[in-house]
């Protein structure tokens, strides 16, 4: 506003934001329901802002995430509540959090929100298990993210299964002090 221009921040009250994310080009949509990106994997949260200033827009990237989600269901097989779906992308509405219309995987919100209030918590057991869920600064989790926007993402798929990549440790083995295994 400084500038001369508007500006009214927003969450998720005003507008979606994966939609607007994905549109603006930081990331794909995921079988889970969240936004993968380049960077950060699947561990991003989206604020927008609204405003009249002018700028340059970003195209929709693709660097694959699709084609590895169709191929990987680690975010299925691990959803305790089984809300994420095994199904290809359909635009038929699932359920009251559902879109209609809008081809893509859908999550049964009503399945995992009654699954965070019974364990009186949340899960995201989904983001925990994604592959694309790595620090990708280090060179391996680089050299995994090229295999997974390739024809060789089943090979990326058996690293990650291999490493115990996003294995998730019981709590009775948390609260004993043990660790996941280094990698």
């Amino acid at each position: 506003m400084n500038l001369g221009y508007l500006a009214v921040p927003s969450l998720n009250d005003t507008a979606l934001a994966i939609p607007l994310a994905i549109k603006a080009g930081l990331g794909e949509y995921g079988r889970h329901g969240m936004v993968i990106t380049r960077e950060f994997g699947p561990r991003v949260r989206f604020g927008k802002i609204f405003t009249n200033a002018p700028m340059a827009f970003d195209q929709q990237i693709d660097f694959g995430v699709t084609k590895f989600c169709e191929k990987c269901r680690n975010c299925t097989n691990a959803c305790p509540p089984k809300a994420i779906s095994d199904n290809e992308p359909s635009s038929v509405k699932l359920n009251l959090s559902s879109i209609n219309g809008v081809k893509k995987w859908s999550v049964d919100g009503e399945k995992c929100f009654s699954y965070w209030a019974k364990i009186v918590s949340d899960c995201m057991i989904c983001m925990r298990v994604c592959p694309y869920n790595k620090d990708f600064t280090k060179f391996r989790h680089k050299i995994g993210l090229r295999l997974a926007a390739t024809k060789l993402r089943g090979v990326m798929l058996f690293l990650n299964g291999f490493l115990g990549y996003g294995e998730r440790l019981k709590p009775k083995a948390w609260w004993n002090g043990e660790t996941r295994k280094k990698i």
